[in-house]
């Protein structure tokens, strides 16, 4: 059971403008949530990891910050839990109180656990996903072994050898404002708020169609409907298919002139995502309603992209957004969780109406084709996958079997043009690199460091080491990394993949 125990007992909420909080109530199924990466000019200055778990913050004070290098090993100090309330915290804590210092929010987004968080702490081996603004992609906390009278906890903070390592480049040099305000840490420091800063509520001049809105009640958050990851989409009538997006869930929340947007832990992103999508939701025809949906920024091909849509965020665009809806869950007053899903769906693209040609708020159409048959479609597409819904079904908070997501990959066949050792006993890879050939010369498609056991590493490595090169074979630019071995690109292997960047990299 998690205890905010000892967080409380080292401040004093008289004093700090930190939030006292309690334990949240745990989410049902699945695992992760948020995750906040704070930096903080206490006596030294640190970055404070923080995931999401058992209804509070598991926390780790970076020394150094995270570093998108494989190489790089932060040593992350494991302290107390904080409140969830923690989460959005920015500004200074008063000097001489536990943590004296400015602190801004230098990231934020969601984390997905490899396995079950509570077995990896135990473990001592927690590997995870992140999807942040700065940071994205898998990534390891190791705990050391402690030494004799260490009383700290220590682990190690690792960015995995993957599309998302950026090795020698440093992103806390890069982007060291807050992704929160845009301040840095040092404005922050002197007392500066963000300009232009957009209230959390966001009110809107646009009455609806007919008649005049006033500010309604606020509503309270609802906690998302998530879909249960299956390989294959279901067959039969009685379920319903959607395009699976690859954006951010958000929870879009009418009270007359009152526009809120809500993430999937009921963070307040209505600055972030406001522009069209708030204006033309404040324009609805109702007095009040909570809608689910997903805010994508799509690309030429007409696809979803999460690279985009962080690439507009940290320039704080908003023109690009989409905000495709899908379920209803209250309107003008009415509950409508306990109807059907098609019910609520006939309800919601009511509620839009007929719209304009580029609208920013989109109805989520869905079909009804044997479930298999449509994930083949939407792979064909380039889409992300499927979203498999029972058309009868209420809606229901958690995770649950009445929603199935089915994921889209793509399998080719690249040429080896160099590889990574691997710096674990017994294992010969830790990844090799890619490329494919285009106008007679072999481009750089990135690395791939799993999907082969340790024999297959082994036997892969000494066929490699009998074709090593002095020179690289690709012919653009490939992300350096300690101990590299160039091949002659004569071997080929089948990878498995999800997508291409924009950049054309797996």
């Amino acid at each position: 059971m998690a205890s905010l125990e000892q967080y409380h007992s080292k401040r004093d909420f008289k004093k700090t403008a930190e939030p006292a909080g309690k334990v949240a109530r745990t989410k049902q199924g699945g695992a992760g949530g948020i995750f906040v990466i704070h930096k903080h000019a206490a006596t030294r200055l640190h970055y404070d990891l923080r995931l999401e778990h058992d209804g509070v913050l598991w926390s780790w004070a970076v020394t150094r910050g995270p570093s998108l290098d494989p190489h790089e090993k932060r040593l992350a100090v494991h302290v107390e839990d904080h409140p969830i309330d923690y989460a959005p915290f920015e500004g200074t804590i008063p000097k001489g109180e536990y943590g004296g210092g400015s602190v801004i929010v230098w990231d934020e987004g969601t984390w997905t656990p490899e396995i079950d968080p509570s077995k990896a702490m135990k473990k001592g081996h927690i590997s995870f996903e992140l999807r942040g603004h700065k940071l994205h992609g898998a990534w390891h906390l190791v705990r050391l072994k402690p030494r004799a009278g260490e009383k700290r906890d220590n682990w190690l903070l690792i960015k995995s050898d993957d599309a998302a390592a950026r090795p020698g480049e440093d992103i806390l040099k890069e982007a060291p404002e807050s992704v929160k305000s845009g301040l840095t840490i040092e404005e922050v420091g002197e007392g500066k708020t963000a300009k232009g800063e957009k209230p959390k509520v966001w009110h809107s001049n646009k009455p609806a169609a007919g008649k005049t809105k006033a500010a309604g009640k606020k509503l309270d958050f609802i906690e998302p409907q998530l879909a249960t990851l299956e390989r294959d989409a279901p067959p039969g009538k009685d379920w319903l298919h959607e395009v699976k997006f690859d954006g951010y869930r958000m929870q879009a929340q009418i009270a007359g002139t009152d526009v809120r947007l809500l993430t999937r832990t009921g963070l307040d992103w209505t600055k972030k995502f406001g522009g069209e999508i708030v204006a033309e939701l404040a324009g609805l025809k109702c007095s009040d309603a909570i809608i689910d949906g997903e805010v994508v920024v799509l690309a030429d091909s007409g696809v979803s992209s999460f690279a985009l849509l962080q690439q507009d965020l940290s320039a704080k665009r908003t023109n690009r957004f989409i905000y495709y809806v899908f379920d209803l869950m209250r309107l003008d007053g009415r509950d409508l969780r306990r109807e059907p899903l098609v019910e609520r769906k006939q309800a919601l693209q009511d509620l839009l109406g007929k719209q304009s040609d580029n609208p920013a708020v989109r109805f989520s159409d869905h079909f009804s084709e044997p479930g298999k048959i449509m994930l083949e479609h939407a792979c064909r597409m380039g889409l992300e996958g499927v979203v498999s819904k029972r058309a009868d079904a209420p809606y229901r908070s958690g995770r649950g079997p009445t929603w199935v997501k089915s994921k889209c990959t793509a399998r080719q066949e690249f040429v080896i043009g160099g590889y990574l050792p691997s710096d674990k006993t017994g294992r010969g890879l830790r990844s090799i690199l890619v490329g494919f050939h285009e106008g007679g010369k072999l481009h750089y498609a990135g690395r791939v460091g799993t999907g082969f056991s340790g024999k297959g590493a082994n036997e892969l490595k000494a066929k490699l080491d009998a074709l090593t090169a002095k020179t690289s074979p690709f012919s653009t630019a490939v992300p350096k990394g300690k101990g590299l071995v160039w091949v002659k690109p004569e071997l080929v292997g089948e990878v498995e993949f999800r997508s291409w960047t924009s950049d054309r990299i797996i």
